[in-house]
């Protein structure tokens, strides 16, 4: 029979989860007032308040300090396996930024000159495609660029994927 701190409660003092050992049952509550359990991580030592059914349901298995490492790897192999000849796909098919006030991609209205800027951005570098008196041109520009830059990417990527 396991041993209980109270009527409701089992002891999980010493009991460890994951990188978690349980230290002792605090005097403090969570959001349902239910006392939570004071737990050291053994990687970091940093000390959290978890609630007794969170450890024993696997739902805590460190403090969370081991998270932005996993994520920087995971972005790390997501950006590797994206990229084809220095560019990223997905960027070449990414939408519009939410503060596009021209409606297409490397289209912009530069205040100063009084003139729509057509810009593509390839292999890390931004390419600068005219500065044009009317929308449509820029757009006609950037378009034209999109074809010599980007479409070769596309479907050398397309290609491979059906093989």
């Amino acid at each position: 029979m396991p041993k209980r701190v109270d009527s409701k409660r089992i002891d999980l003092t010493g009991q460890q989860f994951g990188e978690l050992t349980v230290v002792k049952l605090s005097d403090q509550r969570g959001t349902n007032n239910t006392l939570l359990w004071e737990c050291k991580c053994s990687s970091c030592g940093k000390t959290v308040y978890l609630q007794g059914y969170s450890l024993l349901h696997g739902h805590y298995k460190s403090c969370g300090c081991k998270q932005p490492i996993k994520r920087d790897k995971g972005v790390k192999k997501h950006i590797e396996q994206d990229k084809v000849d220095g560019t990223r796909k997905t960027a070449l098919k990414a939408k519009l930024h939410k503060k596009n006030k021209s409606g297409h991609k490397g289209v912009m209205w530069m205040e100063s000159r009084k003139k729509w800027k057509a810009y593509i951005g390839f292999k890390g570098k931004q390419i600068s495609l005219g500065y044009f008196e009317k929308k449509e041109d820029a757009i006609t520009a950037r378009k034209e660029a999109e074809e010599k830059y980007f479409k070769p990417i596309l479907e050398e990527n397309d290609e491979q994927s059906r093989n």
